[in-house]
């Protein structure tokens, strides 16, 4: 499975709660309510221990993590 669907799944499944919502994957997650600093940090977790990637601090911004595009853009640049 790649990765766009496995964070699909994780956002939708253990984030949103299986709320009977379509997730787009360039939804601003953050602007949606979905997304706040404490499921960031959450979410960062689980992709390290999910794909063995480590995400420094630093890259823990907006721009990484507002959408599950742009969270599957970042991880590409660490690859």
């Amino acid at each position: 499975m790649e990765k766009k669907a496995v964070l699909s799944d994780y956002i939708k499944n253990e984030i949103m709660r299986n709320r009977n919502t379509e997730l787009d994957e360039n939804e601003d997650l953050v602007s949606a309510g979905v997304l706040d600093s404490l499921r960031i940090l959450q979410l960062v977790t689980y992709i390290e221990k999910t794909f063995g990637i480590e995400i420094p601090d630093e890259a823990v911004v907006y721009e990484n993590f507002h959408s599950v595009k742009a969270i599957e853009e970042y991880l590409q640049q660490l690859s």
